[in-house]
């Protein structure tokens, strides 16, 4: 089967499509009940105004910025990251790109070919980066784009560099790339559209209901019977989980985002090692985890899923890796040699 290792994400994307298809239907209809509204009384004006400013619009506009931040991140990063972008077609001007850009072009030209990508992907090194790292954009197979730091360029071999695009290509080739992208979204959607509307009628009013079943609970366990206060209580208990469940639905979408991000990077590895060699995807691995790396202050965490190679600190602990967007690189190499994700 072609692109064996994209039947994960198919899924992912599936579902994440859906979803956003619900929310545009959600808030289509929550903004048509708000102005239905607007003519049966001063109450229900309110209630529509709630209807249309708290949830039907902010459903539709979350809907159309994800949309556009799907299909643009190509010409967003470019414009926001300091990328040169290699034009393919005119690799052959003399004095407008390098030797070593000319070859970064070709390079990964070749290796899209090899992994049967529709489209080779845009070719970009970002300016200014010593970080040795890459990383690929991209809405489809066919509009994706792969970038190389100039830290990678100047501190990796080859050989090297060649399996760490590999790498990268690996990315778009399993449809990580738009499965990423896809799942940013996710947790600004749910905020957005189920936690924010409901958030205010909890906190705002919810909080002196919360107070009067609590000190109602404390009368009746006081001066009549506690069985009967378990009532009032109960509704505190509910009051309490409905204020945590933010911050409950947040730490599980981390867990998942963390979760399938070190997942695809077995993956891209298994790619990259396929198409050039295990030797050399080790070898890149190995070196990159002996160079030195300060991440830059801009947009790190959202760069940190996408990176071949994050910081990480060795540490001890059960479950200290649920924390962390990539697998240990001895892991990764550990897996290469074994050859558990290569098919």
């Amino acid at each position: 089967m072609k692109f064996k290792n994209a039947r994960g994400n198919l899924a992912v994307i599936a579902i994440m499509t859906i979803f956003c298809f619900s929310v545009f239907i959600y808030g289509f209809y929550a903004s048509y009940y708000g102005v239905l509204l607007f003519q049966q009384g001063a109450f229900c004006f309110v209630l529509g105004l709630f209807f249309l400013i708290c949830i039907g619009l902010p459903s539709l506009y979350w809907v159309v910025t994800t949309t556009y931040r799907y299909f643009s991140a190509v010409p967003t990063y470019i414009n926001q990251r300091n990328i040169r972008v290699i034009n393919p077609f005119l690799l052959d001007e003399k004095g407008l790109y390098s030797n070593e850009e000319q070859w970064l072009c070709t390079t990964i030209r070749d290796i899209a070919i090899a992994e049967k990508i529709p489209k080779p992907p845009v070719v970009g090194i970002e300016l200014c980066d010593e970080n040795p790292n890459a990383y690929a954009v991209g809405a489809t197979r066919s509009y994706s784009m792969v970038v190389a730091t100039t830290g990678l360029m100047k501190h990796l071999k080859r050989e090297q560099i060649a399996a760490v695009m590999a790498h990268e290509i690996g990315h778009i080739a399993n449809l990580d790339t738009m499965a990423k992208t896809l799942l940013s979204a996710a947790w600004s959607g749910v905020m957005m559209i189920l936690f924010t509307p409901m958030l205010l009628v909890v906190w705002y009013l919810g909080r002196f209901v919360a107070l009067l079943m609590l000190g109602a609970g404390l009368i009746y366990g006081l001066f009549g019977s506690w069985q009967e206060a378990m009532g009032f209580f109960t509704g505190v208990i509910i009051w309490i989980v409905l204020m945590l469940l933010p911050s409950m639905t947040q730490f599980l979408v981390t867990l998942l985002t963390f979760w399938h991000s070190r997942w695809r990077e077995y993956h891209a590895d298994a790619v990259a090692a396929r198409l050039t060699s295990v030797d050399a995807m080790v070898s890149a691995l190995a070196t990159l985890d002996r160079l030195p790396f300060q991440p830059p202050k801009k947009d790190r965490e959202q760069m940190s899923t996408l990176w071949v190679r994050v910081p990480i600190k060795e540490e001890t602990g059960t479950f200290h890796w649920l924390k962390h967007t990539h697998p240990p690189i001895h892991k990764r190499i550990e897996a290469l040699r074994r050859g558990i994700y290569i098919k």
